[in-house]
């Protein structure tokens, strides 16, 4: 813990008397090298009282740790849930969403949210969200707020906001927009019931000093996933994995984004039989989820045509 908030400061120049009062009382002369702004700083510091260093200090730690979550996260020594779920409250958020876009519904990290909530954005709310064409033109790794991005009239005039939203009692949110290793878009969204106040600057400071670390987190997280797979495509092609031909084409949809429901319509299959073929081809492969199973499955050259 940092005692000293002015580290070019020593700790002794707070308790010393300014020029006027050391000649008033007799006392040396200020030193050439002397710098009435630092005196100034100090003045306006200890004026502020001990609250606002408390409140500095408490948020220096508070940074620290969700930096610290974050890239636990990415390396797997600690679950995302675990980390949304600190940012969410140090936030102040009621609920919140981590998704990769181009992957399943079931494959986000979900904080307090309905079960249906991410299902159905992704079904058809993401297509009306207001939002979500102008976040798409920020740079990666961009924080913001969303009003910031769509006026509060147009907010809740939108269907997204009155059709979507409401029914779960949201208002606003904090968003954090940025890319995964293959550059898919990955977007964090913490978001806040009527009840609440709306989002303020700090709140918003904290989500974009967390950002860049957010960035190399997901990356990171890619390219371990990544190097996973094909250590495991490796032994799997000495051990001589055999996908049916049914697996093949379940892999092959998913690896298209096709959720579990459209594959079985395609194929005029029941839904419990497609969710069958899936897991028996991520034992085959060994892997942890689909996304895993598609990306073994590719290295592996299994999905070919």
């Amino acid at each position: 813990m940092r005692q000293n908030p002015h580290p070019s400061l020593p700790v002794e120049a707070r308790r010393q008397p300014d020029a006027a009062a050391r000649q008033e009382q007799g006392g040396p002369a200020p030193r050439k090298d002397h710098n009435p702004g630092i005196d100034a700083q100090v003045d306006d510091l200890l004026a502020c009282g001990p609250q606002r260093s408390c409140r500095a200090m408490l948020d220096e730690r508070c940074l620290a740790d969700l930096i610290g979550l974050t890239y636990d996260a990415a390396i797997g020594d600690e679950d995302w849930t675990v980390a949304v779920d600190r940012l969410t409250r140090a936030v102040g958020g009621g609920s919140a969403a981590l998704r990769w876009h181009g992957t399943q519904a079931h494959d986000a990290v979900a904080v307090d949210c309905d079960p249906t909530f991410i299902q159905r954005y992704a079904a058809h709310y993401r297509d009306v969200d207001p939002v979500w064409p102008m976040m798409r033109q920020l740079p990666f790794g961009s924080a913001v707020d969303d009003r910031m991005l769509v006026s509060e009239r147009e907010w809740e005039r939108s269907e997204f906001y009155n059709d979507f939203l409401v029914p779960y009692g949201l208002h606003s949110a904090l968003s954090w927009y940025g890319k995964d290793h293959a550059a898919r878009p990955v977007v964090l969204t913490v978001m806040r019931s009527r009840r609440q106040p709306s989002y303020g600057d700090d709140e918003l400071r904290l989500l974009r000093r967390l950002a860049p670390h957010l960035d190399r987190a997901v990356a990171i997280e890619g390219r371990i996933a990544t190097a996973a797979a094909r250590r495991t495509a490796v032994r799997l092609a000495q051990a001589g994995p055999a996908l049916s031909r049914r697996e093949r084409e379940c892999l092959a949809r998913i690896a298209r984004g096709a959720s579990n429901k459209a594959i079985a319509r395609q194929l005029d299959l029941s839904v419990e039989t497609i969710n069958q073929y899936v897991q028996s081809a991520m034992r085959k492969l060994g892997a942890a989820n689909r996304t895993e199973a598609v990306a073994i499955a590719l290295t592996l050259g299994l999905l070919d045509g």
